[in-house]
């Protein structure tokens, strides 16, 4: 009995895989030891392969195939005899993969509406949290805008929101959230100690050796516990001034429906926005 596994990542891997056993000893605890993997992951199917374990883990609504011995763990695609085993496993567990997407959904539908509401009880800290703003001439409302200075998404929605406030009369205030690692938080810090203006911060780039000073200490000390409070892991956000809704990622397409404002065709092809990349 041969079998071919074509894998994407070996994640750990022992000495000896001489034994190649069934799946007793495969527990989440087992896995964990094997491979970081996120708090909310679980197993929904195991099968003896006589040899191999197939494991299906559920990760963030997302079904996701491992392979695992005695003492090592493989992420790929499995064939055997010219059967694509795993295709076949995936085909089985639509009716599972449907569920746990419908989970995944409700629970990040959930987890939006808490931050709206988190948000609009604390709109006096975003104003304390302001930085600068872009403000039009006869502007006479405002939006909140969560950004990380090196987050690639937050700098394709920037300009987008400068004509939308333009033409609309809109403040656009900006409450840095620089999530995205030491990078972002030194780029941060520089925005801060320089007292950059709106334009400055257009233009913001990386510098090596940045010194940092009180102010943007005091800044940081305050924005990274409340925006995890928020249970906020990403950016851009978009707030209303008054709190009564959020857009989480870049689509000024939402923004705009927001505001009762007619989007242009295929306006809406925009991503959900920068997450941080998880440590190894």
């Amino acid at each position: 009995m041969r079998w071919l596994l074509v894998f994407f990542g070996l994640l750990v891997l022992g000495s000896d895989v001489s034994a190649l056993p069934s799946c007793a000893h495969v527990d989440m605890d087992w896995l964990a030891q094997q491979a970081p993997l996120p708090g909310n992951a679980k197993i929904v199917y195991e099968k003896d392969l006589g040899g191999l374990c197939e494991i299906v883990l559920s990760l963030d609504g997302k079904l996701v195939p491992l392979y695992a011995g005695e003492d090592f763990l493989l992420v790929g695609k499995l064939f055997k005899n010219k059967k694509f085993i795993t295709r076949e496993t995936l085909d089985a567990l639509k009716d599972v993969a449907e569920k746990e997407r419908a989970k995944a959904d409700e629970k990040k539908a959930r987890e939006k509406e808490l931050r709206k509401a988190f948000f609009q009880k604390n709109l006096s800290i975003l104003e304390d949290l302001t930085l600068f703003s872009f403000k039009p001439g006869k502007a006479d409302t405002f939006l909140y805008v969560v950004t990380d200075p090196n987050c690639f998404y937050c700098k394709k929605l920037m300009p987008d929101l400068e004509i939308l406030a333009m033409e609309n009369h809109l403040e656009i205030k900006v409450v840095l959230f620089p999530v995205l690692g030491l990078k972002s938080r030194d780029m941060a810090a520089h925005a801060i100690c320089e007292a950059y203006s709106y334009e400055d911060y257009g233009h913001i780039q990386f510098q090596e050796d940045t010194v940092g000073c009180r102010q943007a200490d005091r800044y940081l000390e305050k924005v990274m516990p409340f925006f995890s409070r928020a249970t906020l892991s990403f950016v851009p956000v978009v707030v209303s001034g008054d709190g009564t809704w959020v857009v989480e990622g870049n689509n000024i397409a939402q923004v705009k429906a927001h505001l009762g404002i007619d989007c242009d065709e295929g306006a809406g092809n925009s991503s959900n926005g920068c997450a941080p990349v998880p440590e190894k």
